[in-house]
């Protein structure tokens, strides 16, 4: 079981790594300001996928933005297990949009003003609950290069079920950082920059996980095969 002093080490380890790199941040402010334009999305996800491998290895600094020939083969991976995520959530959303749809045409108030709360509590629960197991999918794929593993629920409940506790904190830290992040980017006009120190502290504390609890264990050999 990880020591009670875990937490916030990881969670400054994570900024740390989140800076150890300024040409790589600013780079990547700048490739996440391009996702929004569709353009720059498998260059950002192939960059994290990068990341995550470096991390795992052992290498505590950002890499830098180069090989970008395969960073591009991994970014259109991870988009096509994006896009699984995103059919499963609109394939959730839709049991309480419906309702909310046929009280909008009989034109239901109360029971319309309630179906719409629903849909905003149930997308955000389930929005969160697969932006948690994307990471996980991410870092799968990142050590398996297998888009098949990294969609698999098997394989999904095999990296939570490793090290229970652990894997909790990593949740904490992850909300952790994403506060800050939010907090950042409400007090400045840095919202891309903030993105994507975001997303690389939350990947390096995911891999971390990996690397402690799975990258020796039966289950992390197993999807070798």
């Amino acid at each position: 079981m990880a020591r009670s002093d875990d937490l916030p080490n990881m969670v400054l380890s994570a900024a740390k790594y989140a800076f150890s790199n300024l040409t790589a941040l600013l780079i990547g402010g700048i490739v996440i300001a391009l996702s929004f334009l569709v353009i720059g999305l498998p260059f950002f996800l192939g960059y994290i996928t990068r990341c995550m491998k470096e991390i795992v290895k052992g290498n505590g600094v950002m890499p830098e933005w180069d090989e970008i020939g395969q960073m591009f083969v991994d970014g259109i991976r991870m988009t096509g297990v994006f896009l699984v995520y995103l059919i499963v959530f609109a394939a959730i959303m839709l049991v309480p949009i419906v309702p909310l749809v046929v009280f909008g045409l009989l034109n239901v108030a109360i029971l319309t003003i309630f179906s719409t709360a629903v849909v905003a509590l149930v997308g955000t629960v389930v929005a969160c609950a697969l932006g948690i197991l994307f990471f996980a999918s991410w870092i799968i794929y990142a050590n398996t290069g297998s888009v098949r593993k990294a969609i698999t629920a098997r394989k999904l409940i095999e990296f939570v079920a490793s090290d229970p506790h652990r894997y909790l904190e990593t949740l904490i830290a992850s909300a952790a950082v994403a506060l800050g992040g939010v907090i950042a980017m409400s007090l400045f006009v840095t919202i891309p920059w903030a993105l994507f120190v975001i997303c690389t502290a939350m990947t390096f504390i995911y891999s971390k996980f990996y690397q402690d609890t799975m990258k020796n264990t039966d289950h992390a050999r197993d999807w070798a095969h």
